[in-house]
């Protein structure tokens, strides 16, 4: 059997969530299925190590536009797999490959404010018919599912969870990392934007940093919508507690390691996640957690990290207080932390995702 992969997130240069989580997710479908051949599609060759084994090879479609809907569809017609793999939402329309595709979350409906008319139409549209065209449609929580079926009830009877996983490899608490900066600090990487729910943070930091004068905020991620509005917040406050933020951009992966591993708190005040995995990266690190009490959060969190109001800048800031001024909280949420942590494996994902696909194409 042929399986074909829509590889073309995975060899993005920069991997966020959905790029994370595709390149995680086929390495481990080339490393458990023993017996099928695998054809991944992307527009180019990826940049960094990426082992294939002797039963994969790479079908790089040079495509400026419409990537999916010409140069891949083109490809699967000339010659179509046995079953098509997409990890990222978007479907070939024309394609009649048997298909599995993985939905992430539905952020486009709950927060339209955080897209362009031309962003949410989009999305809603290809979202639709990949959901109508695929046979099995992944999603990473129950709570993406209940959105899922909510927005698009045709999806309820081809809906499968499977949780995201962590790299027990890259962050796990032996792991050496030199520490980013001398001082104490919290701890924040996503998009800096609203839908974040990053001003919550700094306003709860602003009350801190009246408690702690050595403590400082790192903001890691790249520009979201909303990311002015993030700025004019942090202006606002004095510039005393304005030098203690720091905002390094984008992080690649080894610096994520050393941000987490050194930081007193991850704090996580998201108002909606399909799942959440640097909450996850976080706990297998030893770093406490503290989360918002939404969307798939406490899902994913379990009883490993402090769950808040997102709206309560004064609560998160009593929460990190007490993480900081208080071994044994802190001590307590590490040791649930790697605990809850521990259930989520990217081998335990892709053995999950294989199976899956297996049993479409029987």
């Amino acid at each position: 059997m042929t399986i074909g992969i829509d590889a073309s997130r995975a060899v993005k240069q920069i991997r966020t969530g959905v790029e994370q989580y595709s390149w995680e997710v086929i390495q481990q479908l080339l490393r458990l299925d023993k017996t099928n051949k695998f054809i991944l599609y992307a527009p180019h060759n990826p940049r960094d190590p990426f082992p294939l084994g002797s039963r994969a090879e790479w079908c790089i479609i040079k495509q400026r536009r419409l990537w999916s809907q010409i140069g891949l569809a083109r490809e699967l017609k000339k010659s179509p797999p046995d079953v098509l793999f997409v990890p990222s939402h978007v479907i070939p329309f024309a394609s009649r490959v048997p298909a599995v595709v993985t939905i992430h979350d539905t952020a486009y409906k709950y927060f339209p404010g955080s897209y362009s008319y031309a962003e949410r139409n989009y999305l809603n549209f290809t979202t639709a018919v990949s959901i109508r065209r695929a046979k099995r449609v992944i999603v990473p929580s129950t709570s993406t599912k209940r959105d899922v079926i909510k927005e698009y009830p045709e999806s309820q009877n081809k809906i499968v969870v499977i949780p995201h996983g962590v790299d027990h490899v890259t962050f796990n608490p032996d792991i050496k990392a030199d520490r980013p900066i001398k001082d104490p600090y919290v701890f924040f990487v996503g998009r800096i934007e609203d839908k974040k729910n990053v001003r919550l943070l700094v306003e709860a930091f602003a009350l801190l940093a009246k408690e702690r004068k050595n403590i400082r905020l790192v903001l890691a991620g790249s520009n979201g919508y909303g990311f002015e509005r993030v700025q004019q917040t942090i202006r606002a406050l004095p510039k005393p507690v304005r030098d203690l933020i720091l905002q390094p951009g984008y992080i690649p992966r080894y610096d994520l390691t050393r941000y987490l591993k050194h930081a007193h708190a991850f704090a996580f005040p998201s108002i909606y996640e399909g799942f959440g995995m640097p909450m996850l990266e976080a706990m297998a690190i030893g770093t406490p957690v503290v989360c918002a009490d939404g969307s798939s959060l406490p899902e994913v969190a379990g009883d490993a990290a402090v769950l808040l109001p997102p709206n309560n800048p004064l609560a998160w800031a009593a929460a990190l207080s007490r993480i900081i001024n208080q071994p044994k909280v802190a001590d307590e949420l590490r040791r649930k932390g790697f605990k809850q942590a521990a259930k989520f494996t990217w081998e335990k994902t892709g053995q999950e995702t294989l199976d899956t696909i297996i049993d479409v194409a029987a």
